[in-house]
């Protein structure tokens, strides 16, 4: 009996590998993105901004980014980040972001807020109607 019992144990771990392997590189796979939108920004912002779900900035004057990130449409991030975010405060640096690197920041951003970059308002401008022919 003790024989019997190895076995169901091997062949169950034998099923339950595959499904734990599938689920690790989902969650390797979804988390990609964001992670490399935490590695640009601690890289670029981090060193006056906070870059993480709570916390001040390293710099006073400079605001967090979950806080910039909940303030303006994605169409204004993706466009501020994509031509160099204008700043009133000369020291900050125009660093312009790649289409790849604004969406991973956004999804970054997205991530330590609680709502994606898909779930935010594109525009400050309201849906227009449609107009009939």
């Amino acid at each position: 009996m003790p024989r019997k019992r190895t076995r169901i144990c091997c062949m169950l771990a034998c099923l339950a590998l595959p499904i734990a392997h599938a689920g690790s590189a989902f969650a390797t796979e979804t988390a990609g993105p964001a992670n490399e939108g935490k590695a640009i920004l601690d890289k670029y912002c981090a060193r006056c901004h906070s870059i993480t779900a709570t916390g001040d900035s390293p710099l006073a004057k400079a605001p967090p980014l979950r806080d910039v990130y909940r303030r303006f449409p994605i169409q204004e991030l993706e466009s501020g980040f994509a031509e160099g975010m204008g700043s009133r405060h000369q020291d900050m640096p125009q660093i312009q972001f790649s289409t790849e690197q604004v969406s991973a920041i956004l999804d970054y951003l997205g991530s330590i807020t609680g709502v994606p970059p898909s779930q935010r308002p594109r525009s400050d401008l309201p849906e227009q109607e449609a107009i009939p022919p």
